[in-house]
């Protein structure tokens, strides 16, 4: 989707359908409203009385034009009260538009963005969250429906328009290469989302941990300063990656280790390098320890993670931000069979910690600790970050629509939960409750992959994978919650949301800033 940007709102000029987002209680006081109902003859005045609208979030006001101006149609979409306006605000009434441009099928779409007096963010800032919030609205995975509704599936409008103003409705000057920039970068960062949606959703036939690796490498293909490394499974045994191999051993699609590096040139080799690890399950039957039926339904979505940093580097590495980053990922399948690793067995990370399995299904862990071993000890990273559909405890606490978040660096942290709140993701700390480590221990072994009790999964999942990045400044995020929407939400439609990339990205960008100054 391309958006082209206008330097004056033409009335008179034809498009299927004006997107307007305006501040609650002042619709007609929007000048460029004003003006639309001028040329309607009072319409939207009527309307808005007989609809009650008053333009508080999430409500809208939608109306057939009847060829009386260009547009076919006008929607006015609620912003809520002025005071509360950030940058989800505005995405999320980006959401609400496509919503229309759905309904409608819209084959063209114009949006008019006025900066309203007194607010913090810039019109860049505006314009790029309603960019983001439509693109990401539109997104449906459909490519197995023949028809929708009886018609073929909507691919959204073949291309938009912008048009900013300031609060007197008037074009602002000198704010062109602004807005070129912002939508180029919100829908660099909204096509990757897409991405990693598409990787998520697949069915679970068809993205294997070698289909992943192949769209992994051919995500990568072509992009400047980013090079993908694929292992196999014999090469993942000679690095000694019996953790994740264990997993995986008894599918018949095997194992394959996944490595993204970017390395801008004009970032020496020696700076820090910062990691993005994924939990990587293409499928989770729960091994010997199979899932009841309706745990294993959405299963495929177990490699939300991976699907992150996958696109999460595409992402930075396409920005061009002057940082040296990677993106880590050992992908399997957990499937029973003969040959699958069982409770009671012991097997050896990558970084030599012997682990006692105590139960197949807390598997995720024992990926992530050969791929963690492999971000610090091979690639030297600096500081880490993983993202894993890890703990339904974690769901539990937390619900549907916040991540858990855990450190063993508060400087770390707050950088990790500053650019998740400035990009709109909700998370949650939780602490790495020492007195808790008890619950691992294993009489065996260097540890245990399942707690002794019932309580607290998500922190001893979290405490099993402190032991391999020791004092490593490292994050993790349990994203078992928001990586899947079960029902539609804003911008997001059921299935995989590609939670964390704005995250990531927004991560990279700041220590990319940092290493500047």
């Amino acid at each position: 989707m391309k958006f082209k940007i206008l330097e004056k709102l033409d009335l008179k000029a034809p498009c299927s359908i004006l997107l307007i987002p305006v501040l609650q209680d002042k619709v007609l006081e929007n000048p460029l409203v004003a003006r639309i109902d001028r040329a309607l003859r009072g319409v939207i005045a009527q309307l808005a009385d007989q609809e009650n609208f008053k333009a508080k979030t999430r409500q809208s006001l939608n109306f057939n034009t009847m060829g009386k101006i260009g547009p076919k149609r006008v929607c006015l979409l609620g912003l809520g009260a002025a005071e509360k306006l950030k940058h989800e605000t505005y995405r999320r009434t980006g959401g609400l538009g496509a919503d229309w441009l759905r309904k409608f099928r819209a084959e063209d779409a114009t949006v008019v963005c006025q900066v309203p007096k007194g607010i913090k963010l810039t019109v860049g800032d505006i314009a790029g969250a309603v960019v983001e919030g439509l693109r990401l609205g539109l997104y449906r995975f459909d490519k197995y429906k023949s028809k929708d509704d009886g018609e073929p599936p909507y691919g959204g409008p073949g291309g938009g328009s912008l048009f900013c103003c300031d609060a007197r409705g008037k074009v602002m000057k000198g704010v062109k290469p602004t807005l070129e920039a912002a939508v180029r970068r919100a829908l660099t960062l909204a096509e990757g989302v897409i991405t990693a949606r598409e990787l998520v959703n697949e069915i679970p036939e068809v993205m294997t941990p070698a289909e992943l690796a192949e769209r992994a490498r051919k995500l990568s293909s072509g992009i400047k300063d980013l090079s993908c490394r694929i292992l196999d499974e014999k090469e993942m045994a000679a690095e000694k990656m019996d953790a994740a191999l264990a997993v995986g051993r008894g599918s018949e699609n095997r194992p394959r280790f996944i490595e993204l590096l970017y390395e801008p040139p004009k970032v020496p080799k020696t700076a820090p390098l910062f990691a993005m690890v994924g939990k990587g399950v293409t499928f989770d039957s729960g091994g010997l320890n199979i899932k009841a039926g309706e745990a294993m339904a959405t299963m495929k979505m177990d490699m939300s993670g991976a699907a992150a940093v996958i696109s999460a580097i595409t992402i930075i590495a396409r920005l061009g931000f002057p940082l040296r980053c990677a993106a880590v990922v050992a992908a399997v399948e957990n499937m029973p069979s003969g040959r699958s690793y069982r409770p009671d067995d012991i097997v050896r990370a990558m970084n030599g910690t012997t682990i006692e399995v105590g139960n197949t299904d807390a598997e995720g862990r024992l990926t992530l600790a050969d791929a963690l071993s492999w971000a610090i000890h091979k690639l030297g990273a600096a500081r880490v970050i993983d993202l894993a559909t890890l703990t339904g405890a974690c769901v539990v606490a937390l619900g549907k629509t916040t991540a858990g978040i855990f450190g063993n660096d508060p400087g770390w942290l707050a950088t990790v939960q500053q650019a998740s709140a400035e990009a709109g993701e909700k998370c949650c700390n939780l602490p790495l409750d020492e007195d808790m480590k008890e619950d691992i221990k294993s009489e065996i072994a260097d540890v245990k992959n399942i707690s002794a009790t019932r309580s607290g999964g998500a922190i001893t999942a979290s405490l099993f994978l402190q032991k391999f990045v020791k004092e490593t400044p490292w994050v993790h995020l349990d994203i078992a919650g928001p990586a899947w929407a079960e029902k539609k939400r804003h911008y997001e439609p059921v299935g995989g949301t590609g939670y964390g990339i704005r995250t990531l990205v927004r991560l990279a960008e700041s220590l990319a800033a940092k290493s500047g100054e």
